[in-house]
């Protein structure tokens, strides 16, 4: 796939970067119900899409979605949220497969 920069990046590597982002929103769920630090690991996921989203250029709709969910994890701190914390995770793991399916069948 060509990006911005013209840099021609394999597909296989897009959707391996995506799998691995797919894993670390999925340990959100696991790390919060343990009360163990979740806020940074997200704003890294948070970092890293939206570096991904300034060169997968024909993307932008979907993953201004996923950055716009992702971050309002960050307001969901209360317990009484969990449950819109985790659906909210399930709607971005929906997402980010939406973006790995467009890279692997459109893009062979």
């Amino acid at each position: 796939m060509v990006i911005k920069y013209y840099a021609d990046i394999d597909n296989k590597a897009i959707a391996f970067n995506l799998k691995r982002l797919t894993n670390q929103i999925y340990k959100l769920l696991p790390t919060r119900e343990e009360n163990v630090d979740w806020q940074k690991p997200l704003e890294t996921i948070i970092e890293e899409l939206a570096g991904m989203d300034s060169l997968l250029v024909d993307q932008h709709e979907t993953l201004f979605s996923l950055l716009c969910k992702l971050e309002g994890l960050l307001t969901l701190t209360e317990e009484d949220y969990f449950a819109l914390f985790r659906r909210t995770i399930f709607e971005c793991l929906s997402l980010i497969n939406n973006l790995k399916n467009y890279v692997t069948n459109d893009f062979k």
